[in-house]
């Protein structure tokens, strides 16, 4: 008898996970391209935010690193978005980085972080952000690691700060090296 009630366990739980299983497959299912469009409206939303003035933006590379070309109402090339991916305090950033047609930093947006809470988390307010508009490659850099750098640290977070200049002035230097 009692390895009848195991078998029958076994049975129960079995059907139960796999009916558990196709439904959520269903709902997936269903969802996924809900899910997709939706991430691709903040993507669009970001992309408004770094070139207010662009109109369309085409996906394009340049030292096989893929980015999109920002063009505006005469159809005219008038700048680059690249995704960043650095490495901070906890764990990957990725951003968004603006460049001019001259490589000089328009805007730069945060996308994701698990910075620490009050402290890293500060990378992605205005303040912090907005010391890189207009920058060139040479000037981004920490104060308090180059003599000419222009970038003033998050207090409590050089981490975070360090990796987000890092990250922005690395994608330029692969931009713009020689073939």
């Amino acid at each position: 008898m009692r390895r009848k009630e195991i078998l029958h366990g076994i049975l129960v739980l079995t059907f139960i996970s796999m009916l558990s299983g196709y439904l959520l497959a269903q709902i997936y299912s269903t969802t996924k391209p809900k899910i997709e469009e939706v991430k691709k409206q903040e993507e669009e939303k970001l992309n408004k935010e770094l070139f207010p003035e662009g109109v369309k933006f085409e996906e394009k590379e340049v030292n096989k690193i893929k980015y999109l070309s920002v063009l505006n109402e005469n159809n005219e090339e008038i700048g680059k978005i690249f995704d960043v991916k650095t490495l901070g305090y906890g764990g990957y950033i990725y951003l968004k980085v603006g460049l001019d047609n001259e490589n000089k930093i328009k805007r730069i947006k945060i996308k994701q972080h698990n910075e620490t809470p009050g402290l890293g988390s500060k990378i992605t307010n205005d303040r912090f952000l907005n010391q890189f508009i207009g920058k060139i490659k040479d000037e981004i850099y920490l104060k308090n690691d180059k003599i000419d750098g222009k970038i003033d640290a998050i207090t409590g977070a050089t981490i975070s700060s360090r990796a987000v200049v890092e990250g922005v002035r690395q994608i330029i230097e692969k931009i713009t090296e020689r073939k």
